[in-house]
């Protein structure tokens, strides 16, 4: 999750009222000027900020509460000694997918539609090997197309 530019946005609002508290006492620095008025001014930019920051850390509390959630439950199938099943497989590659589309880098593996693929039954012959690529990597398993370079296993 891509947080830090909601805290840049707000140490940009932050470092604006600073600014704007420093401008006001430049002004009450003047010997001729009504002085509740500046003291009003300050009062009100700093209740702002205050009011600014607290409904920002609240918001982001309930975030960071939900992330928290989500990736413990991330971290413990990781660390889990059970092996992961086909679907927590297929669930973190569209993760990794989905972040590298983010970040737009291509895909390194394509999904085919759950409808179009059939699960045949391997046929049982004896003596029969499987076809291998001239670099020897095996054929893609069924259902996911690799999408790296043919040279990038040699």
């Amino acid at each position: 999750m891509e947080k830090a530019h909601l805290y840049e946005a707000l140490y940009l609002v932050n470092h604006g009222i600073d600014e704007a508290v420093r401008g006001v006492q430049r002004l009450k620095k003047s010997p001729k000027l009504f002085m509740e008025t500046y003291h009003k001014s300050m009062a009100g930019l700093e209740r702002r900020r205050s009011m600014i920051n607290l409904q920002f850390m609240l918001e982001m509390r309930k975030l960071e509460e939900l992330d928290e959630s989500y990736f413990n439950e991330e971290f413990n199938v990781w660390l889990s000694d059970e092996p992961l099943t086909n679907e927590e497989i297929c669930r973190l590659m569209r993760g990794v997918e989905r972040e590298r589309k983010l970040e737009g880098k291509p895909p390194l593996v394509q999904f085919l539609p759950r409808g179009k693929h059939t699960k045949k039954a391997p046929k049982k012959t004896e003596g029969v090997h499987f076809p291998r690529k001239v670099n020897g990597s095996p054929t893609p398993a069924s259902g996911v197309k690799s999408t790296a370079p043919e040279d990038a296993h040699a």
